[in-house]
């Protein structure tokens, strides 16, 4: 694992609009890296060509192990972002956590992913995500629950919502069994 700041992941959003700084000008000591998943991403004509200039800037294409793979997984899970992440998404936050590397992305289901990894990020044309996660609460009784199905307390639906992290206090209506 490399020293946390010299490498820097680029996701697809960094070859459309707003990424021009990032692929034109990175930090001397920085080297930045792109997964093959988001190499194949990337079809529209104006961010291939920032694409191919970046390869040619020294832009590497670099596969992540399965084992951060598996990791990510695992993170992806826990965040509950399993649906809102794209296979190029998972190999470019697997890259980051294997390479100690910051993430460039304005995806906020990957930063979401990737805060719960401790993988940092950095915004490219957006601002940075605020702290949220997936959760699951029941359309009867308004209980949370930990995925969907039937609600154990009331038998109503237990579907996906969303809502920032902490605050768990007197109103939490936590569903334990």
């Amino acid at each position: 694992m490399r020293a946390p700041g010299t490498c820097l992941v680029l996701d697809a959003s960094a070859f459309f609009a707003g990424g021009e700084r990032l692929l034109a000008g990175p930090a001397p000591a920085e080297r930045l890296l792109v997964p093959p998943a988001v190499v194949e991403e990337v079809r529209d004509a104006a961010a291939r060509c920032r694409l191919e200039l970046a390869l040619e800037r020294g832009l590497l294409v670099l596969a992540p192990t399965p084992a951060a793979l598996a990791a990510v997984t695992a993170a992806v899970v826990a965040a509950g972002e399993t649906d809102r992440l794209s296979p190029a998404d998972r190999e470019a936050l697997a890259l980051a956590h294997e390479q100690g590397a910051a993430l460039a992305t304005d995806d906020f289901a990957l930063q979401n992913a990737a805060e719960r990894l401790g993988v940092p990020c950095r915004p490219i044309a957006q601002r940075a995500a605020a702290p949220r996660r997936r959760g699951y609460r029941c359309s009867g009784c308004g209980r949370f629950g930990d995925g969907p199905g039937e609600c154990p307390v009331c038998g109503a639906e237990v579907g996906p919502l969303r809502r920032r992290t902490g605050g768990t206090g007197p109103r939490d209506r936590t569903i334990h069994k």
